[in-house]
């Protein structure tokens, strides 16, 4: 499935540049003649130390405050995860070419355990700040696809459907890096998703926060037309 969905990663990845241009452009306010100018008025009086905190933090030297919250919360969604050790079973089982019976009994009660299939969707929504979250990440989206094919089906189409209206790939203020990431799990849960529900597509358009969003939909498409037309081309040539 990682190899496959490679595919997709790539078309949202050279997508977000050109989504991030039309949102910025979106939000700027179109200048008129009759804009009146501005009243200039007086900055309130900033005290020695925090103006000199102001310039240790814009020379990067003390990290904004803000910021450092924003980081803190990531890194608790990682370092927190109550199901971390499901989660590494199944990764587990899913590098095994051949599973025995006790593997197969601890997979089929991951797949019945709602609550851990609802953890996900957090992993889901959040950038990896390693390697080993990384990991995490790319097997909860395994984990979520193969949902899709048993009972929890309309669970993992939920879940689905909340990544794809996740706006954080809409923020400018989150680091391009981190956007590029979602943008490639928004792309994949895109994709899995309008391919076993038929009544997807309606649902989509309405679901799509902003112009990044709307970008990677279209190159999905364009993707699975293209797949489309691959498929019919070699039945046709092992016709022949």
């Amino acid at each position: 499935m990682r190899t496959r969905t490679l595919i997709i990663l790539s078309v949202s990845l050279t997508c977000l540049g050109v989504g991030l241009t039309l949102y910025s452009q979106s939000r700027k306010t179109p200048e008129t003649e009759s804009q009146a100018t501005p009243v200039r008025e007086e900055a309130p009086a900033v005290s020695p130390m925090e103006k000199e905190k102001e310039q240790a933090v814009a020379a990067g030297k003390v990290e904004n405050p803000a910021a450092s919250s924003v980081k803190s919360e990531v890194l608790a969604v990682w370092q927190d995860y109550k199901y971390s050790r499901d989660l590494q079973k199944y990764a587990d089982l899913s590098r095994k070419a051949l599973l025995l019976e006790p593997d197969k009994l601890v997979k089929r009660r991951l797949l019945k355990d709602e609550n851990f299939l609802r953890s996900l969707e957090t992993l889901m929504k959040t950038a990896p700040v390693d390697e080993s979250s990384q990991a995490m990440q790319n097997s909860a989206l395994d984990f979520v696809f193969e949902a899709l094919n048993t009972d929890m089906r309309p669970v993992a189409i939920e879940i689905l459907k909340n990544v794809v209206a996740d706006p954080t790939v809409e923020d400018t203020a989150v680091s391009e890096m981190d956007r590029k990431v979602l943008a490639g799990v928004k792309a994949e849960a895109l994709y899995q998703w309008s391919a076993v529900d038929p009544a997807a597509e309606r649902s989509i358009n309405g679901l799509l926060p902003g112009p990044v969003s709307e970008k990677i939909w279209v190159n999905v498409q364009n993707q699975q037309q293209s797949n489309l037309a691959e498929s019919a081309m070699l039945q046709a040539s092992q016709q022949q």
